[in-house]
């Protein structure tokens, strides 16, 4: 009968066609089960990436940090990056060319670093380090700030203004900073 355009019917289940016990609901409710093998292969998969992350967080903390990289055409030793120009220019226009390049023109720290800067360059001419005179009290100063260390190296030639070092076999020369020679840039290594 409709009422308000609305029609109701009747519907009747045939008998037989519902099921009438659990088992069977649980039957046409299931998936079918994969193969043995399919659920092996998926657990050494998870046992496998998880005996990967812990070997990963292992050395992540016996290295005490990750990877560190340098760039393109840049030499890595210890944890620092050097690049080593190929054309000849004063010593100012050196230390503006590694400031462009992100870094700074070579601080040395010991002679291990300095024997790795000569292997670098090949002990061809003198080449600019970030050494020189800052003052009229006539004292070498990095360009990072810090005094040069009387006991680690010794600078030979004059120590006066417009004064700056340039090395060439392991040894660090008093030159004039209008000389033209190459340079070594320095920068940290890239964290990854």
């Amino acid at each position: 009968m409709a009422e308000d355009g609305v029609i109701y019917t009747y519907l009747a289940h045939p008998a037989g066609s519902l099921p009438s016990d659990t088992s069977a609901l649980a039957q046409h409710h299931t998936c079918p089960q994969c193969p043995l093998w399919h659920r092996i292969a998926l657990w050494v998969g998870w046992a496998g990436n998880i005996v990967l992350l812990g070997a990963v967080l292992v050395l992540a903390v016996l290295e005490g940090s990750g990877c560190k990289l340098c760039p393109r055409h840049w030499a890595p030793y210890r944890d620092k990056c050097y690049w080593f120009s190929e054309e000849n220019e004063y010593w100012s226009r050196g230390r503006d060319d590694c400031s462009w390049r992100g870094s700074h023109l070579l601080v040395i720290q010991d002679q291990e670093e300095l024997e790795f800067t000569q292997n670098l360059t090949g002990n061809q001419n003198p080449v600019w380090i970030g050494l020189n005179i800052t003052s009229q009290r006539k004292n070498w100063t990095w360009v990072d700030g810090s005094p040069l260390n009387q006991t680690l190296f010794t600078v030979s030639g004059p120590a006066e203004e417009n004064s700056c070092a340039a090395v060439k076999k392991n040894q660090i020369k008093s030159e004039i900073c209008n000389t033209h020679y190459k340079w070594i840039c320095q920068k940290e290594a890239v964290l990854i």
